[in-house]
Order: structure tokens, then sequence, then C-alpha cells
């Protein structure tokens, strides 16, 4: 396996693998540009990435085709670790709602926020569709 960084020049097989899965509607290209992925046998097979806002780091695409080892999933979030601080982010978080998810990011060093502290759009989090989600955070300073 092989992990690869998203850029001009190979965006489309990225754009292609997310297009292919059914959970991912909507693809935003920027956000693609900040990513990581897995390639096995020529065909790519995760996909890691994270969108900007101000000094914070979303993690918005974390999906796989097939179960990959911890030293992979690692290798991946360092990399994505290291776009974000030259972007100087200070902070990544995620959003999860799968509990095998949540034990990922926890054992990347992921710590869980209370959820009464999150706002979006200054509405707090559990009056919105994310109100069922378990947010995570990772400082990067």
């Amino acid at each position: 396996m092989e992990i690869k960084s998203v850029n001009e020049d190979n965006i489309n097989d990225a754009l292609f693998f997310l297009e292919s899965l059914l959970v991912i509607k909507d693809i935003n290209r920027k956000v693609v540009l900040n990513g990581e992925y897995v390639l096995e046998d020529g065909e790519i097979i995760g996909f890691l990435s994270f969108e900007e806002f101000d000094k914070v780091g979303l993690i918005r695409y974390f999906v796989f085709k097939k179960v990959v080892s911890k030293n992979i999933i690692s290798e991946l979030f360092k990399r994505i670790s290291l776009k974000a601080k030259d972007k100087e982010l200070k902070l990544l978080i995620t959003m999860v709602v799968k509990d095998e998810a949540i034990s990922v990011f926890k054992d990347l060093g992921f710590e869980v926020v209370d959820r009464n502290d999150v706002y979006i759009d200054e509405i707090n989090i559990l009056q919105t569709r994310f109100k069922d989600a378990i947010i995570l955070k990772y400082n990067l300073t």
C-alpha cells in the first residue's frame, strides 16, 4: 500500500473515487486538494481530507473501501496533520456517529468535545441535524 497527496495532476482520480461512494453527496474540489489517499494495486481504497475554517480544519472525508492497518491510518493522519500545520491551522475537528470511527480517532489522539460548547453558525449543534454526532478535536500546536 502507498499513500499519495492529492494535487492537480491526480485530483481526477481522487474525485472519481469519492464519486463512486454512495455515502458522499457533495464533493468540494478545494477540500479534495487538502487530501491524502491510500493506493493498493493501482486503485484508491481510502481517502482523508479536511476543510479549512479560519484556524480550524474540519475532517470532511474519511472513507475506506476496505480495512487497512492502524499503521496506514496513522501515516495518513500524520500527513494530514502536516498539511494542516503548513496552512497554520491550530486544531482539527471531526464529527462522527459510528463507534468504530470514534475509536479510530481516539487512537490517533483526538479528544471528545462537550457538544454544549459546539456551535454551527451561532446555533448549538444539539439543535441541528448533527445533534447525534460525537465531536472530537486534535490540537495541532
